[in-house]
């Protein structure tokens, strides 16, 4: 009973900045010339609608699938890079670090329209965008995660015979997760709004593609709608991975203790 009167203490807590926030929004609206702002009422109601008809859940798989490949991608390549040159390739990773860096720099926006002249307009421009977009952050961390490993435990792992293998499954990767995931996360939400963007920009299909179709029929409940719907999805993308990684740490510090 505690627990459920604490849970709900908190839930309520939570929700008066929400209410608070859709109070100001549906007086600022209607406060100001019709046709600049719609009210929060409108804007909820269009969403409810479309959620209704189910054309925002078609686009929002869409966009996830989206999103899913390029992660994966990133994370295929990231990771296994990241510890090939964080551990056992360190020259390498001093002679491809300068080169690296700069990629990174690269601003993904700026040259989205690049891979949009390699790619077209579909699915595989959208999926590049977001690998290119999330595999440094998954790279770099991963190269710092393995690069940190106490000297003192990979020389005791070599004192008993451990191979190379050995070393990377079972010291290396294990003290190296909690960097992995900081890439990770970031590299989440990376995804999110650069998935966002390229829609924006040249898409036919996504949440991107819808916002702008409904900004070019200037159906304003719907813009709004859609752009408050998109921050819910940010932050709901947030907080998994968010809990995700407290999960995955815990285990690790359990394991550590046992």
């Amino acid at each position: 009973m505690k627990s459920f009167l604490a849970s709900l203490k908190v839930f309520l807590i939570g929700a008066v900045p929400i209410l608070l926030f859709l109070i100001f929004w549906e007086a600022g609206a209607r406060a100001i010339p019709r046709g600049v702002i719609a009210p929060a009422s409108e804007a909820l109601k269009a969403l409810g609608q479309s959620a209704w008809s189910g054309e925002l859940w078609v686009q929002t798989l869409i966009s996830l699938e989206r999103v899913v490949k390029g992660f994966c991608l990133s994370f295929i390549i990231g990771i296994p890079l990241g510890f090939l040159l964080g551990s056992f390739f360190t020259k390498v990773e001093r002679a491809l670090l300068p080169f690296l860096r700069t990629c990174e720099k690269l601003n993904p926006f700026a040259i989205i329209p690049i891979f949009m002249i390699f790619f077209g307009i579909g699915t595989t421009e959208k999926v590049v965008v977001v690998f290119w977009a999330t595999l440094w952050p998954i790279l770099f961390n991963t190269m710092v995660g393995a690069r940190n490993i106490e000297p003192n435990m990979l020389r005791a792992a070599q004192s008993m015979g451990a191979s190379r293998w050995e070393m990377l499954t079972k010291v290396i990767v294990p003290n190296a997760t909690p960097n992995i995931f900081i890439g990770i996360e970031f590299a989440a939400q990376v995804a999110f709004f650069m998935i966002i963007a390229s829609e924006v920009i040249g898409a036919s299909t996504g949440l991107g593609w819808y916002y702008s179709h409904a900004y070019a029929q200037y159906q304003l409940p719907l813009v709004y709608g859609t752009v408050l719907y998109i921050t819910i999805l940010a932050i709901v993308v947030n907080v998994f991975f968010k809990g995700l990684k407290k999960r995955l740490l815990v285990w690790k510090e359990e394991s550590n203790i046992g």
